[in-house]
């Protein structure tokens, strides 16, 4: 007789995780009844919110439709992307005929990952409350099975998701279409991928737990050594269960809170409420990933490109902004933050050691605890960050305007998962250490508090912590609480709790110093910090400084403090002098981490002025090494002195300043600015006016003008005179060079000259006028007689000859150097 073969380890395997037909008909009518209610609750939700957009984009059935399935995606952790494609002709009916017309290709991706955690737990709930239904009607009977009827339900439910996915892309929603837009086409919807194994994973683990807590313990079948490593398991994840809980509730009380009563700048109330419950949970897991000490973190990382004939343009950037109580610059909060967390852990700690016997040494399971807190917390900082990206390019070809760019880049929020698994092990290693050291000494002192701890929900208490919370009751006269009632019957194996006053109070008072004195330390430190040592002090204390004409003090109070001759105690005198500052109050400060704006009022001889001042708060340079130390980033202001190139010096509030050609740019104190001229060797300055400058600003003066002094004049006219004076006696010729003269006859330039002699008759009457370029220009008329022979070059007689020379000439002097050195202007002579 044949014998079949020994079926292999798989078969074996799948045989017994498969379930029968009607336990995953079962299941898949579970998960696709949860997977229908999550999306009936979303399209209820949608058809709400709907209802408060603009009526042109309200939507219409088929949107909200498409919508839901989005959001459902974004549940499951999908990545919502919009996909922009175009390629074709453009052309544009301005008249400008080619120059318009050309080609635009290109495509552009954007991403979005929010998992809207308040929706994921919705959906779980749901697959959770069928996958419990169904498990009560037929249980299964082996945990293969088990596993088995919740595999079936992620499938279905995950090809269910697969089909909708596919068919809600779009390129329309809520109204607005883009047929119109031509040869670009628009795509929008959900990505299968991360989607498909999130929703598996998200599903399957709900089912699972559905099924087996469905009997209060282990589900029948689950083979011992597995069920009694569940029950390890139990006591520490209900505790780090509860720290967890109760610190989401307060953050997402929190959120609640500030969305009603907070600022939310543009935002209504009601607005700021709306997105608040959408992402109330992520909220909560960001406000106490922050309370516990997690750094909350935000980075962009991208670059652009962009090229054509008008040139290259580069740009890239990575920025990171980090928030915590160890890196946000809260110390304050930060103790506030940790006391809360503190209060918080112990009580739970508390919960916790009373539902073990008070003899048992639990720091052997230390590791479950520290492990108990990460398995919490690393998955809830994966799923609760916000994750945008965005990649593409483009190519505009029109006419001799053509250009082609790309742009990629990412953006991220949320909290750092090694920082959170690193947190989340410290976290649960104190939970477990103030259960075991801190629970008896609490209780010894407050037995009332843990009747009161009593009534959290957790594990089942110990008949030993029973019976000691019953004694103490007794003890000291007061009645045994109804939940302890079978208590006193049960001998005690341990000490029992101290009920000595002394240690009462002596515990209480540590309690209250610790909270008093620390709150008290917390609030002295703000108060310092905004009253002594904030940007609001440091503005008003730079202003006084300037007000009083205290220039050192000043400068000290500056981020990048300058040099110059403006900023020094005698410059600011003058200012002051001049016209005071007066009345200086800061209205309001506007402060962000290290960055603050101030915003400042002041009198200026008698005029009031509202200015901002930008300050900077440097980390590493404290006050005591506690406070952290403002400086004003833009206090000073600059000054543009323009004059004359002749005038190598002005006088800015008194103080003399040089000038490079003609120009100089002056960092000043603000205030009222005075610039005058100052006289330089041949020439004097004229104008000058007042100016007011405001911190971070920069005017210009009035130009000033030169003018010749009489001294310069005289210089001048000198120059001139002995230059024609030495012209006269060295010239040798009826025409001279470089000279003025010429006589006011016509002769003959056929004949020869002999023995010219140029004679001065009278010196000449003469005007200096200082040109635009700084040079002088000096004008007057000639007086010269002249003699000569003249020679005939045909026959080789001479005839004795004279003229006069009367004529008007021009001159340019100039007066820079050591000595003036005079040019005559042959284009101005007048015969």
């Amino acid at each position: 007789m044949w014998n079949a073969p020994a079926p292999g380890r798989l078969s074996v395997l799948f045989t017994r995780v498969r379930p029968d037909a009607q336990s995953a008909k079962a299941a898949a009518v579970g998960a696709l009844s949860a997977l229908g209610s999550q999306l009936v609750l979303l399209f209820v939700v949608l058809v709400v919110t709907a209802q408060f957009l603009p009526e042109e984009h309200t939507g219409t059935v088929g949107d909200w439709l498409t919508s839901t399935v989005w959001l459902a995606g974004l549940a499951l952790r999908g990545t919502l992307g919009l996909t922009i494609e175009g390629a074709g002709d453009s052309a544009s009916g301005s008249g400008f005929g080619d120059l318009t017309s050309g080609s635009v290709a290109g495509q552009a991706e954007f991403g979005i990952t929010l998992q809207m955690l308040l929706f994921t737990c919705t959906a779980l709930f749901a697959v959770w409350w069928f996958a419990r239904r169904g498990e009560r009607r037929a249980a299964a009977e082996t945990w293969a099975r088990l596993a088995g009827r919740s595999a079936t339900a992620a499938l279905v439910y995950a090809v269910a998701m697969s089909v909708l996915v596919p068919a809600t892309h779009s390129s329309a929603v809520f109204g607005m279409r883009t047929e119109e837009l031509g040869p670009v086409s628009v795509d929008l919807g959900v990505s299968l991928w991360p989607l498909l194994p999130y929703t598996v994973v998200f599903v399957l683990l709900a089912d699972f737990a559905a099924r087996a807590v469905v009997r209060r313990g282990a589900v029948s079948g689950l083979p011992d050594a597995f069920a009694g490593r569940l029950h390890g398991w139990r006591s520490p994840l209900v505790a780090a269960g509860t720290v967890t809980a109760v610190l989401l509730g307060l953050a997402a009380l929190t959120a609640l809170g500030f969305a009603v009563f907070g600022d939310t700048g543009d935002l209504n109330t009601g607005a700021a409420l709306g997105l608040s419950l959408l992402t109330l949970v992520n909220s909560a897991v960001w406000l106490a990933g922050v309370a516990l000490g997690v750094t909350a973190g935000s980075s962009l990382k991208g670059g652009a490109s962009v090229e054509s004939f008008l040139g290259n343009d580069d740009t890239s950037q990575l920025e990171d902004a980090k928030a915590g109580l160890f890196t946000g610059n809260m110390p304050a909060a930060a103790y506030l933050l940790l006391l809360l967390v503190a209060f918080v852990v112990i009580v739970a700690a508390i919960r916790h050691a009373l539902a073990h016997d008070p003899r048992e040494r639990m720091l052997s399971t230390l590791w479950r605890f520290a492990a108990a807190m990460a398995v919490l917390w690393v998955p809830l900082a994966v799923v609760s960050g916000l994750h945008a990206s965005i990649d593409g390019g483009v190519d505009i070809g029109v006419g001799p305007f053509g250009a082609s760019g790309t742009a990629h880049g990412s953006v991220s929020f949320g909290l750092s998962v090694f920082g959170a698994l690193f947190v989340a092990l410290v976290w649960g290693g104190l939970l477990l250490v103030a259960a075991q050291f801190v629970t008896r000494p609490l209780l010894s002192a407050f037995p009332a508090a843990g009747a009161w701890i009593l009534r959290m929900p957790g594990l089942p208490v110990h008949p030993q912590w029973a019976a000691l919370l019953a004694d103490a009751a007794q003890r000291k006269g007061r009645p045994v609480p109804s939940r302890l009632t079978s208590a006193p019957a049960e001998p005690l194996a341990c000490p029992p709790l101290a009920t000595d006053a002394k240690w009462a109070r002596f515990t209480g008072i540590g309690l209250i110093a610790v909270v008093v004195l620390g709150g008290g330390a917390t609030a002295a430190w703000s108060v310092v910090d905004s009253q002594v040592y904030g940007p609001k002090v440091a503005a008003e204390d730079y202003l006084r400084a300037v007000a009083d004409g205290r220039a050192e003090d000043a400068l000290a109070l500056l981020d990048n403090p300058e040099s110059g001759p403006l900023l020094t105690q005698a410059a600011l005198g003058a200012q002051r002098k001049a016209a005071p500052l007066t009345d200086v109050s800061v209205d309001d400060v506007d402060e962000s981490g290290t960055l603050a704006t101030a915003t400042v009022t002041y009198s200026v001889d008698g005029e009031e002025y509202e200015t901002s001042l930008l300050l900077i708060a440097d980390d590493e340079d404290k006050h005591l090494g506690l406070w952290r130390n403002w400086k004003v980033s833009d206090g000073l202001a600059r000054v543009e002195v323009t004059a004359s190139s002749l005038l190598d010096k002005a006088k800015v509030n008194g103080v003399p300043v040089p000038l490079h050609d003609g120009s100089a740019e002056l960092a000043v104190f603000p205030g009222t600015v005075t610039v005058e001229g100052a006289d330089s060797g041949y020439v004097a300055a004229d104008g000058g006016a007042s100016v007011t400058v405001e911190p971070g600003d920069s005017a210009s003066a009035d130009a000033l003008e030169a003018t010749l002094t009489a001294q310069g004049e005289q210089a001048a006219q000198e120059a001139v005179f002995t230059e024609l004076t030495q012209c006269a006696e060295r010239s040798t010729t009826l025409e001279p060079e470089d000279c003025p003269l010429s006589p006011d006859t016509y002769y003959s330039s056929l004949d020869e000259t002999e023995d010219v002699v140029w004679t001065q008759r009278s010196e000449p009457v003469l005007d200096t006028e200082l040109a635009e370029d700084g040079t002088v220009m000096v004008t007057g008329s000639l007086d010269f007689a002249v003699r000569w022979v003249s020679v005939d070059t045909w026959d080789d007689t001479k005839e004795k000859q004279q003229d006069t020379c009367t004529q008007s000439f021009s001159a340019t002097v100039d007066l820079s150097g050591a000595a003036p050195t005079v040019t005559f202007d042959s284009g101005y002579y007048d015969w």
